[in-house]
């Protein structure tokens, strides 16, 4: 699956782009790659592989709803909260150009669009990594990255409400190296949030085609869509994807569509949800029982008729 590399690669790429805009980093960032897997997800989807299915499938979703994190680098705290330490943009600092690697380099670009000083709609940002290591994480990155379609209403560095936020990243085989192994990404993500309380967050995550490569897996989400809403007075979350997945543990593609959105509470899994997987062949509807228990109905050949049950616990499916 697109495992948490994939995820902290992301942030360390933002931490890097925007501390470098006058900010200050957080604590250092550790990439590790577990090791290959064994394949037990190969298509058509049956009775022995639904569960490696469901997990492939989740994982991936899972990591990109991680991506969130990267807010708290640009200073919207109420939705991130996994790297602490990360400071608010001191955007009126002086901008350098390189970013300090402890050794190798990289050069940042912001075209600030209105030439106020500040980030704001029309800014992008190029950066151009040429194995820039870094000490405290042990993590190395090398190639391009880009930050556009950047829309800012309202103050949502400080929270004031009604705000949006809206980004684009481009990875140009970006890859990020440690002493354990390496990932690559390519592709794109946008992310936009909103609020108009600071109660409930708002956020979209969609992608025309992500790539990641690591330990010689190859994962592609492609025509992605999530939403999510975090409601911080009820301590809930709820969570919607669609989208295509290959994969070459799956050795194809899957579909998969949510038919009733996941929700559950922020520390818990979800107690409720939907969600139909699907090759050309065969298909495995996944369905919430409660924060214990999941449901997977197999379809061995489409037909409509579901050909086996079985039901699994969230803690077999094992999602990191």
């Amino acid at each position: 699956m697109l495992t948490r590399k994939f995820s902290m690669l992301i942030v360390s790429v933002v931490l890097l782009l925007l501390g470098s805009c006058g900010g200050s980093g957080g604590d250092g960032i550790v990439v590790t790659t577990p090791p290959p897997p064994v394949n037990t997800a190969a298509l058509p989807i049956t009775a022995a592989n639904a569960r490696d299915v469901t997990v492939t499938v989740f994982g991936a979703i899972t990591s990109s709803i991680e991506l969130i994190e990267i807010v708290d680098v640009i200073g919207v705290p109420a939705v991130g909260g996994m790297i602490p330490g990360l400071a608010k943009l001191e955007v009126n600092a002086i901008i350098p150009r390189t970013v300090a690697c402890d050794t190798g380099e990289a050069n940042v670009s912001w075209d600030d669009a209105d030439n106020n000083l500040e980030i704001s709609t029309g800014d992008t940002f190029d950066v151009v990594f040429a194995m820039c290591f870094f000490a405290d994480s042990g993590a190395t990155l090398d190639g391009p990255t880009s930050l556009t379609n950047l829309v800012v209403e309202g103050d949502p560095f400080n929270q004031i409400v009604p705000w949006a936020l809206r980004i684009s990243f481009d990875f140009d085989n970006l890859s990020a190296m440690d002493s354990t192994g390496t990932v690559v990404l390519d592709g794109d993500l946008n992310l936009d949030l909103s609020s108009n309380d600071n109660i409930v967050i708002d956020i979209l995550i969609s992608a025309a085609s992500l790539t990641a490569q690591q330990a010689g897996i190859t994962e592609t989400l492609s025509d992605y869509g999530l939403t999510q809403t975090l409601d911080f007075n009820a301590q809930t979350q709820s969570i919607s994807a669609n989208g295509t997945l290959t994969s070459t543990l799956l050795e194809g593609s899957v579909t998969f569509e949510t038919i009733e959105e996941f929700v559950g509470t922020f520390e818990d899994n979800p107690f409720t949800g939907v969600l139909l997987i699907s090759d050309a062949s065969s298909s495995v509807l996944v369905t919430v029982i409660d924060n214990i228990s999941v449901l997977l109905d197999i379809d061995f050949d489409l037909d409509g008729v579901i050909d086996q049950t079985i039901e699994v616990t969230w803690a077999e499916l094992d999602i990191d």
